[in-house]
């Protein structure tokens, strides 16, 4: 993983075998990025994503470990418990008995296998997160 800042954005090339999450959450750490809009691409060799169930309070869970395009990564980086607290949404386009399908929803884990090319656009301030127990999810806290 690599990444510069310009303005006032920072430009992420996430490597093969990098996780989406976890170097992004390290760069805005090192960056300290309290809030953020994230955009993203590229191409990935497995992802999970999950679709929230309010009765279970649990995502329902989708893998798949192929080559996978990562058509859009979108969200926002708030803090939690003082560190970033990445909320990630994600397509991918994949190749099922030649048909193209889609995987799409939460985006739980995802490893790189060719590239990514992100974009974190940090805003000044803060939003954290508290857990709101009526939901079931950490939401934003602006107290």
């Amino acid at each position: 993983m690599e990444y510069r800042k310009f303005n006032d954005k920072i430009f992420v090339r996430l490597d093969k075998g990098d996780e989406i999450m976890t170097s992004l959450a390290e760069v805005c750490a090192c960056e300290g990025v309290t809030a953020a809009q994230v955009t993203g691409i590229g191409g990935c060799s497995r992802a999970v994503t999950g679709v929230f169930d309010a009765a279970t309070r649990e995502y329902n869970r989708e893998e798949i470990n192929e080559l996978l395009e990562l058509v859009s990564l979108c969200g926002n980086v708030t803090v939690y418990e003082g560190k970033p607290y990445l909320h990630l949404h994600a397509s991918f386009a994949y190749h099922d008995d030649g048909m193209a399908k889609t995987l799409s929803g939460h985006l739980l884990e995802a490893q790189i296998g060719l590239t990514g090319e992100i974009i974190i656009t940090p805003v000044d301030g803060c939003i954290s997160r508290r857990y709101d127990d009526s939901l079931g999810i950490r939401v934003w806290d602006f107290s």
